[in-house]
């Protein structure tokens, strides 16, 4: 599993639909948004048929996509009291609110693309936006 740091692919996600000014902090409830490409990070609970096997994960446009909702956690055997904010550079994980599952990488060939899993260490970069 990939420890999320707090710039996911190169910066280009950004947290989106809290009020400014806002900290985020362990156990928030966001939408991760490609700024480049517009698309909101989406999964559901259909596993790939090759590969890893595992939940599916792709961007959607969709402003209203229910199955957009990640929340953030502490890494796997560290406290992180709902609430506390999240520093700078602390890892953390993604939860897929729906299904439960975390978001991390591995060394699969993606089914969609052909190509391999480029990324073992996830960076986020959080804009919070207004709605």
């Amino acid at each position: 599993m990939a420890v999320v740091s707090l710039l996911l692919f190169g910066g280009l996600w950004s947290a989106v639909g809290a009020s400014s000014p806002a900290v985020v902090t362990c156990g928030s409830v966001v939408k991760l948004l490609n700024t480049r490409h517009n698309v909101r990070l989406h999964s559901h609970d259909v596993r790939y048929g090759s590969g890893s096997g595992q939940q599916s994960v792709t961007g959607v446009t969709s402003v209203d996509d229910s199955n957009s909702y990640w929340r953030i956690r502490g890494k796997t055997s560290t406290v992180c009291e709902r609430g506390t904010p999240i520093r700078c550079g602390q890892p953390i994980r993604l939860t897929h609110v729906n299904t439960g599952r975390n978001l991390h990488s591995h060394h699969f060939t993606s089914p969609l693309s052909g190509n391999q899993d480029p990324i073992q260490d996830i960076t986020l970069h959080l804009v919070v936006t207004s709605p």
